[in-house]
């Protein structure tokens, strides 16, 4: 899993202008856009951007759904990057660790929806937490949908109004 996951943010990082050819391909371009840009560990990209635009071109639902189906599974490459290392990055008798373990045990679904609706370039960290502190992975991956699906909503449905000026 971690080869896997290292190897795509390699991609996604090296070919990033080769990723605004995806414009073309529509909806499926806007769920690759996404899904690269979101794969890209700590290296911002403007995926963000196909989700306001594309909502001036498709359906903004369908535009939302695809953007954010395809931001889920890119996002996901940074949880399993930490779950796959969370025995070697993390010392259990850490005081830090344990503030953080139960902090992410109480409140961690809310966590990863907030950080998934609120565009920032700090969700990466929180996928890696997440996984590094073996967080369910089912649950991650609903709560950052909702919160991807919800923004993308928004966007999408914004860049429709403005698109139809």
């Amino acid at each position: 899993t971690f080869i896997i996951s290292l190897i795509l943010v390699i991609l996604a990082f090296f070919f990033q202008e080769k990723l605004s050819q995806f414009r073309s391909l529509g909806l499926l371009g806007i769920f690759l856009i996404n899904f690269f840009g979101s794969a890209t560990i700590f290296v911002p990209a403007p995926a963000i951007l196909s989700v306001f635009a594309g909502g001036a071109v498709y359906s903004p639902l369908a535009v939302a759904i695809a953007a954010a189906i395809g931001a889920t599974f890119g996002d996901m490459i940074g949880f399993f990057l930490g779950f796959s290392g969370h025995k070697i990055l993390l010392k259990k008798n850490h005081a830090w660790y344990v503030m953080i373990k139960d902090l992410f045990y109480r409140f961690g679904g809310i966590i990863v929806f907030l950080f998934a609706f609120f565009p920032n370039p700090l969700f990466d960290g929180i996928g890696l937490i997440a996984g590094a502190l073996a967080f369910s992975p089912r649950r991650f991956f609903i709560f950052l949908l909702a919160g991807r699906l919800l923004r993308n909503l928004i966007l999408a449905y914004v860049g429709s109004a403005v698109g139809s000026f």
